[in-house]
């Protein structure tokens, strides 16, 4: 038999172009740095010569290599869609990630509006902070991220905004000559800056009555009264919490959509879009 280009390996190929390197390919395409080091070298094995060179902290393509790019593509363009026609194509997960507080209020319409608009795709939602999305981003662990920054920084390039609300238990009452009780998530979280910005400028004083790494504790200790917090908020608020009274207006949270190296453009642009008209219809 004569030389053959393997599926797996163009994948890897494609993968290590649209991701910058070895290892970011290696998670997008859920393998070992081994596994896809080894496809590369089956490659260069058939058309004899080397596809890829290290440059510097990255990776750059050769003459030969950016040829073998032109037709890798082709030839899983072609391949994807027969399995498609034939029924054969296996489904197609994009993993989205969310920090904990914007998807609370953002993920019912948004896995609604995108299910429509991405109906060949599973969604798998992956919730964590905004550091650690940050750094799946880099590293290819998701495929996309939406990320919330509390001080409302760079409007202009966001996806939208969120309101910020003070929200407290039913039966929270605040302190008479007291600095005001403020139930926050631990460090490191962007809605920190904006919740001591806006005490300070209107002179209240206060003290950080409890602290939580997750959702879920902090509105535990919203709920059981000890404190106040500010939150993003889209519609009805969860059970067991209200809006704070006479508490000064806050600032608005900036929405970003972010991809990680070699995501689909077209699905990127989708998601965005999503996330805007979700914004959009907020108020």
């Amino acid at each position: 038999m004569g030389q053959v280009l393997d599926i797996a390996p163009l994948r890897s190929v494609v993968a290590v172009a649209d991701c910058g390197g070895f290892h970011r390919a290696a998670a997008v395409l859920h393998m070992t740095q081994s596994a896809v080091s080894q496809h590369v070298r089956r490659i260069e094995a058939v058309v004899g010569g080397p596809v890829v060179e290290r440059s510097g902290r990255g990776v750059a393509f050769t003459e030969l290599g950016h040829r073998l790019l032109g037709h890798a593509r082709t030839i899983l363009a072609t391949h994807d869609a027969a399995l498609t026609d034939l029924g054969a194509a296996e489904e197609r997960v994009l993993l989205i990630g969310a920090t904990e507080h914007g998807a609370d209020v953002m993920l019912p319409g948004l896995t609604a509006a995108l299910g429509e608009r991405l109906p060949e795709w599973r969604l798998r939602f992956r919730l964590d902070r905004n550091v650690t999305l940050a750094d799946a981003i880099e590293h290819g662990l998701v495929d996309l991220a939406v990320m919330l920054d509390g001080s409302g920084l760079d409007p202009a390039h966001a996806s939208g905004t969120l309101a910020l609300k003070w929200v407290s238990g039913r039966s929270f009452a605040a302190p008479a000559n007291q600095p005001l009780p403020v139930v926050m998530f631990s460090e490191p979280c962007t809605l920190r800056e904006p919740t001591f910005a806006t005490l300070d400028r209107m002179k209240i004083g206060y003290r950080i009555a409890a602290e939580s790494a997750d959702l879920s504790g902090l509105f535990a200790a919203v709920r059981s009264g000890l404190g106040v917090a500010l939150l993003p908020m889209i519609g009805r608020l969860p059970d067991g919490l209200c809006l704070a009274e006479g508490l000064p207006p806050a600032s608005r949270a900036s929405v970003f959509v972010r991809g990680r190296a070699g995501v689909d453009a077209g699905i990127l642009d989708t998601v965005e879009q999503t996330v805007r008209d979700v914004l959009a219809g907020q108020d």
